[in-house]
């Protein structure tokens, strides 16, 4: 039996070779349907992309031609793919012409090669095309023809076989879900831009009725209305009329209005019905009086959605009510406010100010704050003051209102409140306004005084001309090491430049935070690895934290990238590691964790949140840093402070109220937040959320510093302006080097004598700070910046000097400390740009 089975085994066997090559094509069908899958799956809400992707996937791995033709929801073929392999033989067309309209009542796959032609229509293109085989597949989902996938084969390639069929048939299948996911997908975003954009209008609906109620007049309620329709509605403008029973016509306007249009909405509004045409629509305001007739206009060029007109006709239907109010209220304003129940016994200063802005009456607090006496004539401001309370008066007669101001004037420092008060009796002098005056200036000296003693030394250290000074310094050590270190004579020589350069742009960096710190934006986005920073610094870390204290730190092995600078991940990690040990003075335990959270599990004090469907868990998108210790922990009203610059517990000599400002400002604008959780005797833990980047991070190895090509030489002639000696010198040294011919100088007025015309030079290099005239005044007087004259700005802190102009061709900005190859660089890039403008070769 078992030779007989053997005898029918071998009648059936397979060549190896012919397996070996059956094995291999199935697994590249597996392959290519996986990274079609995969292309599929990525492929978010573009049908388009999706579908030039799938062919470039498929060719040459499936066929020497593919293409995909989609029907829109015009229910158009259009072709959004077509991928041809070189070399193919394929007479393709640059453009495809669908097959769809031929083939749209096909539901089976097509296929011709020059062995069995089959469908006439397919038959004939493979012809055309000059292909061996012709496969067209229908895209088809729930009994619909959504497309079609065209695949062919050139005349020195295998044709398709029932295998490809399948593969096709396969292809076409996963094509067909991802367009119905895509197109959920986008018709799921449209109803959820919709959704938005009613609750936005509905919002403003809220807020128009809030400025309605506060409008003070007729016309200021119409022009409000009008300005809100306009808002609401996206309109280029609206104009609202109001027709009085004195026969007086109120209108108000916004926008850009057609006179002869609003004529024609208004008459179409006459008879109390909304109208509508292309470019305009009416809404009648219906008043409680029958006899008025009013109405709203809008001009917009598009048809209006039926939200949006049910908003638009709730505020038409706000309108009558606050029209009829500010009529009302216009009546009552127009009689005098008079002041009554004066409490002399107040210990707060009460005034009460006439409409001509005299004091009419003033309590015994007043007369001794003011230094009034008992004479009703001698209550008179002081001049200092006088314009504050005629500008509370008026705020207080518009609005109705009570108005607050503190007024710092003279020796008074006050707050101020103001109400509107009637009349004191039938016979007295006329009151429009009661101020009480509370007295601050005891309390303002005490504050300022305590502040002035806390912040002045850190003021001083943050100074802008100190910032510019020490990136002066810095110029100078990275310049003159990279000078010595083009050829060091020993290897320790060289090491020790090295050392100083790394330092040097350490210290740079240190300023650009405390400049950052101050307001200055970052000019470079950036991307770091958190996980592998905080491994790096592990080291370090452990050091901080000495013998008497034990240091942990977890973090995943995968990236974890954020978008922050590796300088500032150090700040951040350094900062709260430093404030954690410093609690610790006895000893203890600092743990430090990195770990991924989804979004769900943000705090509520600002991070978003997402929803996710039942069962699934969300995607992971924020890094958290986790820093806690068992330290002496913070009680409340210091915890509430800690993050304002320069509050510290600590002595003069052991901090500067930097180091969580520091990292709150790093972390606030990488768009995280910083969480604090501490009490006295319980530790503190420091939680800092970071959103992930999906941007590239930086790699760890320091990037080579490109150098100036050696023996490369420039030509031409450079004004340089520098006020600082060392750093001209410096620099004119460099620009000699690189073949320029330099004239150097210390001020602005020795450059103009120096340039008494733009040709005399190829090149303006200014500091921007500089004494006297600033560099920028010299660039306006020199007209540089132009095709006749490049301009460098080089700054190491320009802010006291006024905005500098913008980048451009002919105008650049080289921040210090710079190395001096970055200089002859830039230069040499602006005259290039110069000398192409006039012609001059290069």
């Amino acid at each position: 039996m078992h030779s007989g089975g053997a005898a029918v085994a071998g009648q059936h066997a397979v060549p190896p070779d012919v397996a070996h090559l059956a094995a291999a094509e199935a697994l590249q069908r597996l392959e290519l349907l996986s990274e079609v899958s995969n292309v599929l799956d990525t492929t978010l809400d573009d049908s388009r992309q999706a579908a030039r992707r799938v062919t470039g996937v498929c060719v040459p791995a499936f066929a020497d031609l593919c293409a995909i033709e989609l029907v829109s929801p015009r229910g158009e073929w259009q072709t959004v793919a077509h991928s041809i392999a070189e070399g193919s033989g394929l007479r393709a067309p640059d453009k495809w012409r669908p097959f769809g309209p031929a083939l749209a009542s096909s539901t089976v796959p097509l296929l011709a090669f020059d062995e069995n032609e089959g469908n006439s229509t397919v038959a004939s293109a493979r012809r055309a095309l000059n292909a061996r085989s012709l496969l067209v597949v229908p895209i088809t989902e729930g009994g619909l023809t959504l497309g079609l996938f065209v695949g062919a084969t050139g005349p020195g390639r295998r044709a398709f076989r029932p295998s490809a069929v399948r593969i096709g048939v396969e292809i076409a299948s996963r094509l067909a879900a991802a367009v119905q996911r895509i197109t959920l997908h986008l018709e799921m975003q449209a109803a959820t831009q919709d959704q938005a954009r009613a609750v936005r209008r509905l919002r403003r609906l809220a807020t128009a009725a809030a400025d309605l109620a506060g409008a003070a007049s007729t016309s200021e309620v119409l022009d409000v209305a009008c300005r809100e329709a306009c808002f609401i509605q996206q309109a280029d403008g609206a104009m609202a009329r109001w027709w009085m029973p004195d026969g007086t016509v109120v209108e108000g306007r916004a926008g850009t209005v057609d006179e002869e249009l609003a004529e024609k909405a208004f008459r179409a509004a006459a008879g109390g019905r909304f109208a509508r045409e292309k470019d305009w629509a009416a809404y009648p305001l219906l008043p409680n009086q029958v006899r008025r007739r009013a109405a709203l206009a809008i001009f917009v060029h598009r048809e209006l959605s039926y939200d949006e007109e049910l908003v638009l006709a709730s505020l038409a239907s706000l309108v009558p009510v606050a029209f009829e109010r500010a009529v009302g209220t216009g009546a009552a304003l127009a009689q005098e406010a008079r002041v009554r129940a004066v409490v002399s016994s107040s210990p707060v200063a009460l005034v009460g100010l006439g409409t001509n802005g005299l004091v009419t009456l003033a309590n015994p607090a007043a007369r001794s704050l003011f230094g009034w006496g008992l004479d009703e004539a001698g209550a008179v401001l002081p001049p200092t003051l006088q314009p504050t309370f005629d500008e509370l008066a008026v705020a207080v007669r518009s609005s109705g209102v009570v108005a607050n101001r503190v007024v710092s004037a003279g020796p008074f420092e006050l707050s101020l409140s103001a109400a509107p008060m009637p009349a004191i009796s039938d016979g007295g002098d006329e009151l429009s306004v009661l101020v009480a005056a509370t007295d601050l200036s005891d309390v303002k000296r005490a504050e300022r005084a305590l502040v002035q003693a806390q912040r002045l030394e850190a003021m001083g250290l943050v100074a802008g001309r100190a910032a510019h000074d020490f990136n002066n310094v810095l110029t100078l050590i990275i310049g003159y090491t990279e000078v010595l270190g083009r050829n060091p004579s020993e290897d320790v020589q060289r090491l020790a430049l090295a050392n100083i350069n790394r330092a040097a742009r350490r210290a740079a960096t240190l300023t650009q935070q405390l400049l950052g710190l101050a307001g200055r934006p970052h000019d470079i986005a950036m991307a770091v690895d958190l996980a592998s920073e905080l491994r790096e610094l592990r080291t370090v870390l452990e050091r901080l934290a000495g013998d008497r204290v034990t240091a942990s730190i977890v973090c995943p092995e995968q990236p974890v990238v954020v978008a922050m600078g590796p300088s500032e991940v150090e700040q951040v990690v350094l900062n709260l590691a430093i404030n954690s040990c410093q609690a610790m003075e006895e000893g203890g335990a600092l743990a430090i964790q990195l770990a991924l959270a989804p979004t769900k599990g943000a705090p509520a004090s600002g991070l978003p949140t997402t929803r996710t469907e039942p069962g699934r868990e969300a995607d992971p998108r924020w890094a958290v840093l986790t820093v806690a210790d068992s330290g002496t922990g913070m009680p409340e009203e210091v915890r509430a402070h800690c993050m304002e610059p320069f509050f510290t517990t600590k002595g003069r000599r052991q901090g500067t109220g930097l180091g969580l400002p520091t990292v709150h400002a790093l972390v606030t604008e990488a768009g995280g937040l910083v969480d604090i959780d501490s009490a006295p005797g319980e530790g503190t833990t420091v939680t800092v959320w970071l959103p992930l980047s999906d941007s590239q991070p930086l790699s760890s190895e320091a990037e080579p510093v490109e150098a100036w090509p050696a023996g490369k030489v420039l030509s031409g002639r450079a004004l340089l302006v520098e006020d600082d000696d060392e750093q001209r010198d410096l620099a004119a040294r460099t620009l000699r080097d690189a073949g320029l011919q330099v004239k150097s100088v210390g001020s602005a007025e020795a450059a103009l004598q120096a340039a008494p015309s733009d040709s005399a030079f190829d090149i303006l290099v200014t500091d921007v700070m500089l004494p006297g005239r600033s560099g920028v005044d010299l660039a306006r007087d020199l007209h540089a910046g132009v095709a006749g004259l490049p301009l460098l700005f080089v700054t190491g802190y320009s802010q006291a000097a006024g905005p500098l102009p913008p980048p451009s061709t002919y105008t650049q900005v080289l921040r210090k400390p710079y190395r001096p190859d970055e200089l002859v660089f830039t230069v040499a890039v602006l005259l290039d740009a110069g000398r192409s403008a006039t012609g001059e070769p290069s």
